[in-house]
């Protein structure tokens, strides 16, 4: 049985700003953004693993990356896919059913959390 606890408590806590948000921010700043804290290890073996990201590394121009990566994602369905269940597997149930409600809106700011996130390794 999963208990909510114990997943919320594997996650790692992330600096927030302390502003007015609306539920889809929350939603993004106190949940998605921690599992892809937790997940970071696990998402950068398969990017420096995989020829197709280490193609997209190369490129020197950082918004040609951004968008080379996001059409990249947006043509590999089954790769963003996986991402994204690597990140539903540790929301609660209360968060999945929340997820299922927002679903196409809350798989875009994965996608684009996913971006940053990647590009971010470029340093």
């Amino acid at each position: 049985m999963r208990s909510n606890t114990s997943i919320k408590q594997l996650r790692p806590s992330v600096r927030k700003e302390a502003t007015v948000s609306t539920e889809l921010e929350l939603f993004q700043n106190d949940v998605l953004r921690p599992i892809l804290k937790l997940q970071h290890e696990l998402f950068q073996f398969e990017w420096f693993q995989n020829p197709l990201f280490k193609a997209i590394q190369s490129i020197e121009n950082p918004v040609l990356q951004r968008t080379q990566l996001s059409n990249f994602l947006s043509k590999n369905p089954n790769l963003t896919n996986r991402y994204i269940g690597m990140i539903c597997g540790l929301f609660t149930n209360e968060e999945f059913t929340f997820y299922l409600s927002q679903k196409s809106v809350v798989d875009k700011r994965i996608k684009e959390l996913l971006i940053t996130r990647f590009l971010s390794y470029q340093a």
